[in-house]
């Protein structure tokens, strides 16, 4: 089983493929955009959930609660030998509602900076004992943060998983065109007695030779 797909060549001409091979090659092209895609979907979904939180935040009741902790965690992540450190600002605190108290970890919806100067500002703006008032979602009373509402910034994430998803997409609308020009090319080839898979792209389809076939067995027969 021969298919190949031949780039071009010393005389500038255009690449060829198969259609069995640009089948394949459409199919692995869209396993692996796919990965794109997942990720800009999983991307836009968190994106939005996190827009209509922090939108709706804005809104919630308060109610009084205490810091119970505050400090600087960091990640540290190495990609080609290169090393990034990104801070967050880690603040827990309790509050009550209906005379339960409950534990919150969230400061808030918005697209915070990864910077160790902004993260130890916020921790020093919220130390251990400080009394904070504390926004609760009316739906869950477990879900609550320090500084509700939203700016800009909440877009960023919902940006990155279109892009992602709209790059796939193109990157594959790109394939297909390239490979269907390459088909084509190989047809048009073949119509004009061309092999262009053969080692010698320039050298003529020649048919299999036909060598006679001799019978003992009927009249005249040598």
């Amino acid at each position: 089983m021969r298919y190949r797909f031949r780039t071009r060549c010393s005389n500038n001409q255009p690449a060829v493929v198969t259609e069995k091979a640009a089948r394949w090659i459409i199919r692995g092209a869209t396993v692996m955009l796919s990965i794109f895609v997942l990720l800009g979907g999983f991307f836009t979904v968190q994106g939005v959930i996190d827009w209509r939180r922090a939108a709706e935040s804005a809104s919630w009741p308060t109610v009084s609660g205490t810091v119970t902790k505050s400090v600087v965690t960091s990640h540290s992540s190495t990609h080609k030998g290169s090393t990034t450190t990104s801070y967050h600002a880690h603040i827990e605190f309790d509050y009550q509602v209906d005379g339960t108290t409950r534990h919150g970890n969230r400061r808030t919806y918005k697209v915070m900076g990864s910077s160790e100067a902004a993260a130890r500002e916020a921790v020093a703006a919220y130390p251990v004992g400080r009394a904070v008032t504390v926004s609760v979602d009316p739906e869950d009373p477990d879900r609550a943060v320090l500084e509700p509402g939203q700016d800009w910034a909440n877009a960023i994430p919902i940006a990155v998983g279109l892009f992602a998803i709209a790059f796939a997409w193109f990157v594959r609308w790109l394939v297909v065109r390239k490979l269907r020009q390459a088909m084509q090319r190989m047809k048009e080839l073949q119509a004009i007695g061309i092999d262009p898979m053969a080692s010698d792209p320039a050298a003529p389809l020649v048919p299999t030779e036909l060598k006679p076939t001799y019978h003992d067995d009927l009249p005249g027969a040598r």
